[in-house]
């Protein structure tokens, strides 16, 4: 894989194209991932018309992630995505701990079956595109459970495996099991990518520092602070955090986004999902997050959140989460 790749990790009504935008407009990152979509929805939908699988216009290399359970849907999907020239590989979500997931045994459930992942990454290499894996760990230890899948991520040539390192049982309650990771990073025969509580530039240089790991993803820091990639790329190299962008010029540009890559129908509630991330870098978020989802009009939500940034202080590093997920 070479050298550590820094990723966007894929979260559902947050990182659709307009977010990827304005992460690659603020410095970047080495992989993008799409928004979860869900096979048996794919399968019959035209991929022309469907958003969630819409580009942005600098966010490569971007990979689908694909969520489900029946490996002929996943099959019928392969074959759709197959010459779409966009999207680089494919990544099967392991990981996912919603209630309706958990129902139709999908995300984290398929953990307990690497019989059946091993029948849906076959069916997806019908893409002939690189496949991955995205993953939560099956229990606080390493078990028969673990290697078993291991072995079907091998038998399977997977380019690499993002590990969130919590058990579903865990949820976001307990701090990422890093020791664990670490220690899974050293037999896995394959490239590893550790996602988890990625709060700082420090904290991705801790995590890189182990060996096996070939990179970081980051979700929630990524959605409060969008220029983390940035400051981990110059913390890695020079020891130095730069200074953060224009606040009013990055919301701008988050409206701009939505308008040209979204359906309009769209720009409310993903500014909203936005705002309630992007204020966690001020202290009174809870009480802007509250006034912003009052506003019915897109403009005034715009507004409202030029006003915030131009008054509020950032955070400093690290930028842990004080809101729910």
């Amino acid at each position: 894989m070479g050298r550590s790749l820094l990723c966007l990790a894929p979260m559902v009504n947050l990182t659709h194209p307009a977010f990827r935008e304005l992460v690659a407009f603020l410095g970047g990152c080495d992989l993008y991932f799409t928004e979860m979509v869900n096979v048996r929805i794919l399968k019959s939908f035209s991929l022309e018309k469907d958003p969630y699988l819409k580009p942005g216009f600098r966010d490569r290399p971007l990979w689908v992630q694909l969520v489900g359970r029946d490996p002929r849907d996943f099959r019928d999907v392969a074959l759709k995505l197959k010459n779409l020239d966009y999207i680089e590989g494919l990544n099967l979500n392991l990981g996912c701990l919603k209630g309706s997931f958990q129902r139709f045994k999908w995300g984290a459930h398929l953990l307990k079956e690497p019989q059946l992942v091993s029948e849906i990454l076959k069916a997806l290499s019908y893409s002939e595109k690189p496949l991955s894996v995205k993953m939560r760990i099956p229990s606080p230890k390493i078990d028969p459970l673990l290697y078993g899948l291991f072995d079907v991520f091998e038998k399977n040539r997977i380019s690499f495996v993002i590990i969130h390192a919590r058990t579903p049982e865990d949820g976001f309650k307990r701090p990422a099991r890093w020791s664990l990771l670490k220690d899974i990073a050293e037999f896995a025969s394959f490239n590893i990518i550790a996602n988890g509580d990625i709060f700082s530039p420090k904290d991705a240089l801790t995590v890189l520092s182990f060996k096996g790991i070939n990179g970081v993803m980051i979700g929630r820091a990524a959605l409060i602070r969008p220029w983390i990639f940035r400051d981990i790329q110059s913390f890695i190299k020079t020891k130095i955090i730069p200074f953060p962008p224009e606040l009013p010029k990055l919301v701008n540009l988050m409206a701009q986004f939505l308008k040209e890559l979204l359906p309009k129908s769209w720009w409310c509630a993903r500014f909203d999902a936005f705002l309630f991330w992007f204020f966690q870098n001020f202290d009174n978020a809870l009480f802007y997050i509250k006034k912003a989802k009052k506003l019915r009009l897109f403009e005034d939500k715009v507004k409202f959140a030029l006003e915030v940034v131009s008054k509020e202080k950032l955070r400093p590093y690290p930028i842990k989460p004080f809101l729910p997920f």
